[in-house]
């Protein structure tokens, strides 16, 4: 079962729904899909109406040990709808994931050390520095793609991050739902040293992790909080594969998931200590990034999920070596004037091997698209120009 939504469906992820006629809800965006796809020649959807799809979703769940079936959502848009339409079971699984600080309380067994606050709007802009433990971060306890992440290292980054709050909070209500961007809930936690990771991974129908790729994130610098870089590589699989799975079955010795998708973003120490930055529920990596594991390994992940299936790394990693395989969030720096024009061109002439470029509608959202490369490890300067560029000469204003 799919739910295709706002703001991207990929066009790998409507014609693999139409190649499996996996059940897909009857929405503005899947209907917009199916045109898209029969104007092309393709296979049709197979859309099916709200109450149609709402029934399956809530079939089997009679039982307290039932697991949930197979739902893979691209967008947490569709998450409100998912709520009020299945089994208490799933919702219940959905909020443990989807609101940070609960998700903290629930894990704090791993790791009884980790400092976090839970703070409404007003209880945030009221808090006076000397309060915090320094260095922090601020973040949404519901939040989506670095909304409102700020590093706070002095007491000028503290009243500089509640200014910027409190002008853009209406601007984030008006791009999504409260249900993914919530301006009045919000976490202040320590800062997390080490490497940060995005793990897509799944828990199947017995409760074991499945991890179905695994990128490192990269920064331009200590206070970059954005998510302009991402990638993985066969080492990184071949490094961190049976640690994070092992970690995660962990976690879910805690959660009891089944039959559940989430892209986690993840922080490991030089010693091995790992942390979660956030779990993000009935997706893999959003805007259907996720699709790197088809350019990079050759496999849909939500594919793996939907199909119950376990990858074959061994495989997939063949003739790898030496390569990573990126993408970038193509992000608008702060207070962007603006834009009449991008040239997509031009960009894609910085880089060796472009996989994919996908364009984004940027009047409406804060970002130009996806950039997909494949760049051998030992020609890191075009990776190294990306992380800090603020992309402004290649558009017209």
């Amino acid at each position: 079962m799919i739910i295709l939504d706002q703001p991207y469906v990929s066009p790998e992820l409507a014609a693999y729904a139409a190649n499996r006629q996996e059940p897909v809800l009857d929405n503005e965006m899947a209907r917009a899909c199916a045109a898209e796809l029969e104007a092309q020649g393709g296979p049709a959807l197979n859309i099916v109406s709200e109450d149609r799809f709402a029934a399956l979703l809530r079939e089997g769940q009679d039982s307290k040990d039932a697991a949930p079936p197979r739902l893979y959502t691209c967008s947490e848009n569709s998450l409100a709808w998912v709520t009020d339409h299945c089994a208490p079971p799933l919702a219940r699984a959905i909020e443990k994931l989807k609101n940070k600080a609960l998700t903290r309380e629930l894990l704090r067994p791993l790791d009884q050390d980790y400092y976090y606050r839970r703070l409404d709007f007003a209880q945030m802009q009221a808090l006076p520095f000397d309060e915090l433990r320094t260095p922090c971060i601020l973040k949404p306890a519901v939040g989506f793609f670095s909304l409102g992440v700020y590093r706070i290292n002095n007491a000028d980054d503290w009243q500089a991050a509640k200014a910027a709050i409190a002008e853009e909070s209406s601007r984030w209500s008006e791009q999504y739902p409260q249900s993914v961007v919530d301006g009045d809930d919000w976490l202040l936690e320590e800062y997390i040293e080490g490497d940060e990771f995005a793990v897509d991974v799944y828990f199947d129908q017995n409760g074991r992790a499945v991890i179905c790729n695994i990128l490192h994130h990269e920064f331009a610098s200590a206070d970059d909080v954005s998510d302009r870089l991402y990638y993985t590589s066969a080492s990184i699989i071949r490094d961190r594969l049976e640690e994070f799975e092992n970690w995660f079955n962990r976690v879910n010795a805690i959660l009891g998931l089944r039959n559940f998708p989430t892209h986690v973003e993840l922080r490991r120490s030089d010693s091995g200590r790992i942390l979660p930055i956030e779990f993000n529920p009935l997706r893999f990596a959003g805007w259907c990034s996720t699709d790197v594991s088809l350019f990079a390994w050759g496999f849909h992940s939500y594919g793996c999920f939907l199909e119950g299936t376990r990858p074959c790394w061994e495989e997939a990693l063949k003739g790898k070596e030496g390569r990573l395989y990126t993408f970038m969030a193509l992000n608008k720096p702060a207070n962007c004037p603006p834009v009449r024009d991008f040239d997509y061109e031009a960009l894609c002439r910085r880089f060796a091997k472009v996989l994919r470029m996908r364009k984004n509608d940027y009047s409406r959202y804060g970002l130009f698209g996806f950039l997909y490369t494949e760049t051998p490890e030992n020609q890191r300067e075009e990776l190294d120009y990306i992380a800090s560029s603020d992309l402004m000469e290649f558009a017209s204003f």
